[in-house]
């Protein structure tokens, strides 16, 4: 019988947006410098271009900066009148077949300590959308965006210089003899504003600023991971004036505050030092509610005690009315409590406890995408937790969002460590338009024999942005139930590392028994007399022939060859001329019958990895990485592929 070939595959979802910019700057290569003095040379570069084609492209080459078409040098130029400093271009080259093939580069020379605005828009609708970029002279990129009409970016040039622009399309579109699509980009400047004064040496705002507005303080910004945000029945310390790092002053502390409607809140600034003399303001959006500077003659602390109309969000805006220069030491504290309702002549009921003994982690509220925490990678984030922000019953679960930055071409490993009592945690991953990647539950079949429930994912960034990470638990414990229900996370650049398999520990051989001593020999029967030999004939016995010894058996190996790669064409097949090999992966192969290690391997460059093992049962070969596990009972060949698209959940209920 023919040796099976036994093909697995392992999927996850590698979300790709490549954008290709060509940024490499060339200043004085000499096979340039021909099309450059042309590029100068137009006599006419607004011209109306022809059906067809495009004044602006040098000599059918135009996909690269050295070969960017120069369009004028500026300086100040007034927003009220923009500059046209291209018009009449098209997208579309003889040769290139379908029109969303080409590509078009400008230069244009501008002067320093301006803010420049530049628009592109097309000089009449029609199904064609464009894809923008902008670049400084070193090739960083200033703005990118798709845009179907119309494309504006703002832009600072500190020291001036030449500056890029890339236009292509977004989309494949139709284009006739009889139809033009003609686009224009216009510009035009400001002059740059002032740049702040630096705060004092040691001083430093505090770890909510920015949040000067409301629109700031909804979601993370500036140094904070976390919207400014305070919970009822807790306080804040340590809060200042001191301004943002690019701002000259501090003009409001915005918080945002959860109230329930009926109940009665006082909301208080204390402990505040000299150079601040705070005022309190409470919001529902836009409309003003209460406002307090002093509640107690000779104290800089303000108060407000509120009934709050209805459930929902609120805002609390704290302002400083002292004018003293801004040192380290002027701080205050903002605390939120419900107020005791005063006891009546009727007996109080027997007070029942309270149903959310248990505190949110610092990154609530991060439930959902809009909220995810940012996180880095290489940086660890401990005491996370799953209780939920304001559970409005018993039966809420909490799930976490964090928001990490990725690049393309680039491994990303997301892990959870020091699970709590209980814990069991699974990972999502998403791409930046919350479309799932891939997930993992539990590292290993081997961790989860041992008891270990943190998770691993990693994966292949396909574009650069952000990517979403879920952390959810398996069995969501009740709102009043998930304190001790903690966990940390750490997302890391690369693969994890595979550990060296750990020899089984050394079992001494029990010596043998002692033997069993031999019963004592019998007293000897007296022998009779012999009796004189009656003619009996002797003759002397031949030893038998020796026996061939027993052969024995050769030793059964099976031999596994394992593949790992990446399906890029998405054909179910390896191609190894594609580059689709994996390199690093661990292999391992296990006594199926007791778990005894049997052999380790790591996928080669072009992602092959042989095992050739030792045993009379079958064998478990397993790829950790992906979570992978199987029994063989012969010699076989696993592939094992990564294709794309796995549809996901959006939450962990």
């Amino acid at each position: 019988m023919s040796k099976p070939q036994l093909a697995a595959l392992v999927t996850f979802c590698l979300g790709f947006t490549a954008i290709a910019i060509g940024a490499t700057w060339l200043a004085d290569a000499p096979s340039r410098a021909g099309i450059l003095r042309q590029a100068h040379a137009f006599a006419n570069p607004f011209a109306p271009a022809q059906i067809f084609t495009d004044t602006y492209d040098l000599q059918g080459d135009n996909a690269t900066q050295p070969n960017a078409t120069f369009v004028g040098n500026y300086t100040a130029v007034s927003c009220s009148t923009p500059v046209p400093i291209v018009s009449n271009a098209t997208l579309w080259r003889s040769g290139l077949g379908n029109p969303a093939n080409d590509v078009d580069w400008y230069r244009v020379q501008l002067g320093a300590q301006f803010r420049y605005t530049i628009t592109l828009l097309q000089q009449q609708p029609s199904d064609l959308a464009f894809l923008v970029l902008v670049q400084d002279q070193v090739g960083a990129l200033l703005a990118s965006s798709p845009s179907t009409y119309a494309f504006t970016t703002t832009f600072d040039a500190p020291t001036g210089g030449n500056f890029f622009i890339r236009v292509q399309a977004a989309n494949a579109f139709t284009i006739t003899n009889t139809e033009n699509k003609p686009y224009q980009v216009t510009l035009c400047s400001s002059q740059l504003p002032p740049t702040p004064t630096p705060p004092p040496p040691g001083l430093v705002p505090d770890p909510y600023e920015p949040n000067d507005d409301i629109a700031e303080a909804s979601v993370p910004t500036g140094t904070r991971g976390t919207p400014s945000f305070i919970a009822v029945g807790t306080s804040i310390a340590n809060l200042s004036f001191t301004p943002y790092a690019t701002r000259t002053a501090d003009d409001a502390d915005w918080f945002r505050v959860f109230l329930l409607g009926g109940s009665t809140y006082i909301i208080e600034t204390s402990n505040v030092q000299p150079g601040v003399e705070t005022t309190l303001w409470l919001y529902t959006g836009t409309n003003l509610l209460a406002s307090n500077n002093r509640h107690t003659p000779g104290q800089r602390g303000s108060r407000i005690v509120f009934t709050a109309p209805s459930t929902g969000d609120y805002w609390i805006k704290v302002t400083n009315s002292d004018t003293s220069p801004r040192v380290a030491g002027q701080t205050y504290t903002l605390s939120v409590n419900e107020q005791t309702p005063a006891p009546t002549n009727t007996p109080a009921p027997t007070p029942s406890p309270t149903p959310y003994p248990q505190s949110p982690d610092r990154f609530e509220y991060n439930g959902d995408f809009d909220f995810a925490t940012l996180i880095a990678p290489g940086v660890k984030y401990d005491q996370l937790n799953f209780v939920p922000f304001q559970p409005p019953n018993p039966t809420t679960v909490d799930n976490d969002f964090f928001r990490l930055p990725v690049k393309q071409g680039v491994f990303y490993t997301c892990e959870t460590f020091d699970l709590g009592p209980g814990v069991d945690t699974n990972i999502i991953v998403y791409n930046q338009d919350g479309v799932g990647i891939g997930g993992n539950d539990d590292v290993s079949p081997e961790a989860r024999a041992r008891g270990e429930f943190r998770s691993r994912f990693s994966w292949l960034s396909g574009y650069t942005g952000y990517a979403y990470i879920l952390v959810g638990d398996v069995n969501p414990p009740r709102a009043d139930q998930a304190q001790p229900r903690t966990y940390a996370l750490q997302c890391s650049i690369g693969l994890p590392e595979t550990p060296t398999p750990t020899p089984p520990p050394f079992t001494p051989t029990p010596l043998p028994p002692p033997p069993t001593p031999l019963p004592p020999e019998p007293t000897p029967t007296p022998v009779p007399t012999p009796r004189p030999a009656q003619n009996l004939s002797v003759r002397p016995a031949e030893p038998p022939p020796p026996s061939a010894p027993t052969p024995t058996p050769p030793p059964r190996v099976v031999a596994v060859d394992v593949i790992v790669f990446v399906d890029l064409n998405r054909n179910g097949q390896f191609d190894p001329a594609a580059g689709e090999g994996i390199r690093g992966v661990s292999v391992r192969a296990s006594d199926e019958r007791n778990g005894i290690p049997l052999g380790y391997a790591t996928t080669d460059a072009e992602g092959r990895a042989r095992l050739s093992v030792e045993s009379e049962g079958p064998v478990r070969v397993s790829v950790p990485l992906f979570g992978y596990s199987i029994v063989v009972n012969e010699s076989t060949t696993l592939r094992l592929g990564v294709t794309l698209r796995v549809p996901l959940p959006a939450r962990l209920n």
